[in-house]
């Protein structure tokens, strides 16, 4: 990847790759389950996975605590590379459904953060992330900043961020301040944040790192694998891949829809999350697409207001029945 396409995130100065590597497919069985299509890849496959995404010149890598044993495959990958890498990771501050609130939220976060270094085996990561930021989180903003701070004089962590989803949290994280980096999620079908919230994070300097381009699969010939009640986001699926058919310049439906998102120049990173080399190739050819103005005006009026739609965690029970399917197969 040429480093000079490489964009500044934000307030924190640091140089990113258009395309990050995000590792939850490392770690977890995730995504749209298709049959042999489906499951984490081993840790060595894992590891070369990671030092071939380095070869090819990403350099901003996200990962979580929540992500199985990713931060363990991580921390084995980077070994003798970890000077090449702008490293996220992210910390969970829920229990039970709820997060947690004062001094149990503070343990959760150092605990977190302090067992993530060790999964890394790193002094610190460039970007602390909170999981799944919510409106109770943002209430004990104030928690969150002195801990932020705190990590930060210690060397562990040299920027904040928080994950998202929707755009109305994001937004009001804005005005919270309490973030350098927004990790959100964006697509063809998802575009809501492209209304208010990417130019508010410009004016306020904020690096925003875009997620789910593929929409755990649903843009690919994956959704034919997505639940009945979900007919509707199928067919929209199938209007997308036609489309890139006739105009895509002979793009693959994952090539376009990361290719759109890259497009977006307000977006510092876009994501991608594969569990093969030969799906990490075949992505890192949407950074040298471009895509034509007809077909991006095009694309963007397939884009879905319905929340239920474009948000996975609402068809999580459907997906895991699903993958306990092609598990008994």
């Amino acid at each position: 990847m040429d480093s000079s396409k490489f964009r500044v995130l934000g307030r924190t100065g640091l140089s990113v790759s258009p395309l990050a590597l995000g590792t939850v497919e490392l770690g977890l069985d995730y995504g749209i389950p298709v049959p042999g299509e489906y499951g984490r890849p081993t840790g060595a496959a894992a590891e070369r996975l990671v030092h071939a995404a380095l070869e090819a010149g990403i350099n901003l890598i996200d990962t979580a605590q929540a992500y199985g044993s990713s931060e363990a495959i991580l921390g084995r990958a980077l070994r003798g590379h970890r000077s090449r890498v702008v490293l996220a990771t992210k910390s969970t501050v829920q229990a039970d459904g709820k997060t947690l609130r004062g001094d149990a939220l503070r343990r959760a976060l150092w605990a977190g953060l302090e067992n993530s270094l060790h999964l890394l085996h790193t002094e610190y990561v460039d970007i602390w992330q909170i999981h799944n930021v919510d409106g109770d989180l943002l209430e004990q903003s104030e928690i969150v900043a002195e801990v932020f701070s705190e990590a930060r004089a210690r060397g562990m962590a040299l920027w904040s961020g928080g994950s998202f989803y929707g755009p109305d949290l994001p937004l009001a994280a804005l005005d919270h301040d309490l973030f350098d980096v927004l990790q959100v999620t964006y697509s063809v079908f998802d575009q809501r944040l492209a209304d208010r919230l990417l130019p508010a994070a410009r004016r306020q300097n904020v690096g925003v790192v875009a997620r789910s381009v593929l929409l755990q699969g649903a843009l690919t010939e994956r959704a034919e694998h997505l639940p009945d009640r979900l007919e509707p986001l199928k067919a929209r699926s199938r209007q997308f891949r036609d489309l890139v058919a006739a105009q895509g310049g002979g793009l693959s439906p994952a090539q376009a829809a990361i290719a759109f998102g890259m497009a977006e120049t307000r977006i510092a990173s876009v994501l991608i999350g594969v569990r093969a080399e030969s799906e990490l190739e075949e992505n890192l050819v949407a950074a040298k697409a471009a895509l034509s103005p007809d077909l991006m005006f095009e694309l963007r009026q397939l884009r879905i207001e319905n929340p239920e739609l474009v948000n996975p965690s609402m068809w999580v029970a459907d997906l895991a029945a699903a993958a306990r399917e092609i598990g008994g197969a």
